[in-house]
């Protein structure tokens, strides 16, 4: 367990006064109100003490954005006698969250800036599985774009190296200096607009470079930028490679 007092006052005085203001506000008694928020404390103080919750603008992750947004904003308009139950649901839908890849944790967490109240999660947990997990709507095969992803936002030393796919449209770059880097791997979700998911933790050892050469040279006729590949992978759906002298992966996609 570790502690951390300055976090915890801060969630005191802020957060959880606005919750017990917004309870009040929607008619709760006070003994209720304060159950509710005691029942928010004890879930916040383990949350710290387990290192699930940090300073938003530190570490954001799906606890962390609960307990300093959803839950103080949105816990008032849930029907009195379902509180305890969503306080419940956002608890261990966060711990199923902290032991799930990083790139999942970090994929829910970018959905939910789109500024999804507590009444969304069920729904935004169907939609992170089925775009995680799912494949997309098209292969590769036809028209193609390319997308540029800059890596090096993450770590300006990051050298982008071999690379691998987790996920239909998740792929995970690893810093070809790696005993050197603070970063050593990066992933990004190849969507519309692709989304840079941050430090991955991994530690897999990705296999050879892709076979599909016609991908491979279709990057390098497109773009002339992108001549000095490195590394390449690709899948059904996407293809993505690292150069020689650059922090950008460069991908291809059904356009």
């Amino acid at each position: 367990m570790r502690w951390d007092a300055r976090l915890w006052r801060r969630l005191v005085e802020g957060p959880a006064r606005d919750l017990a203001a917004s309870l009040r506000a929607a008619g709760a008694p006070d003994a209720r109100a304060g159950a509710v928020v005691e029942s928010y404390l004890r879930l916040a103080a383990e949350g710290i003490g387990l290192g699930y919750l940090h300073p938003p603008e530190v570490a954001p992750g799906f606890l962390t954005e609960a307990f300093f947004r959803l839950i103080p904003s949105g816990l008032a308009a849930v029907p009195e006698d379902a509180r305890a139950r969503t306080l419940a649901d956002c608890w261990n839908l966060g711990e199923n969250l902290e032991h799930a890849p990083a790139w999942w944790r970090r994929m829910f967490v970018r959905l939910l800036d789109g500024g999804a109240s507590l009444g969304d999660l069920a729904a935004l947990v169907e939609r992170a599985g089925r775009e995680a997990f799912g494949p997309p709507g098209a292969a590769l095969g036809g028209r193609t774009r390319l997308d540029w992803i800059d890596l090096g936002a993450e770590d300006r030393r990051f050298l982008p190296g071999a690379l691998h796919f987790v996920a239909p449209t998740v792929v995970c770059v690893h810093d070809r200096h790696e005993p050197d880097a603070a970063v050593p791997t990066v992933g990004a979700w190849l969507v519309d607009p692709p989304v840079v998911l941050g430090s991955m933790g991994c530690a897999e050892t990705p296999g050879p470079a892709s076979d599909r050469l016609d991908l491979v040279d279709e990057v390098g006729r497109r773009d002339p930028r992108a001549a000095d590949v490195r590394n390449a992978a690709a899948n059904e759906w996407r293809c993505a490679v690292t150069l020689e002298t650059s922090q950008f992966i460069v991908v291809v996609r059904p356009a």
